[in-house]
């Protein structure tokens, strides 16, 4: 597979338009997720669930629930598809 970076247009067709809107609002959300996570991460130090729940006004369990699924979907995001295609097109 080529690892040259693929320029696209945002103005040549509306299908580019789309796919260059798709790239940004991926990257947004790519960056988020970590940013997210970070701020999670030292909010719930040593498994204070307490602490971050008061953050986030849920319940403990609740906001340990949410600390694994933002985990989760932060690792799924940063995966090698997702960066692969933000550093060749995005």
């Amino acid at each position: 597979m080529a690892s040259e970076f693929i320029a696209i247009s945002s103005t040549a067709t509306p299908y580019s338009g789309e796919l260059r809107s798709f790239l940004a609002q991926l990257r947004q959300v790519t960056e988020l997720s970590a940013e997210l996570k970070s701020r999670w991460d030292s909010m719930a130090k040593d498994g204070d669930w307490t602490k971050l729940g008061e953050y986030l006004d849920v319940p403990p369990a609740d906001a340990q629930t949410l600390y694994n699924l933002l985990g989760s979907v932060n690792g799924q995001i940063n995966g090698t598809f997702v960066a692969q295609l933000l550093a060749r097109a995005g």
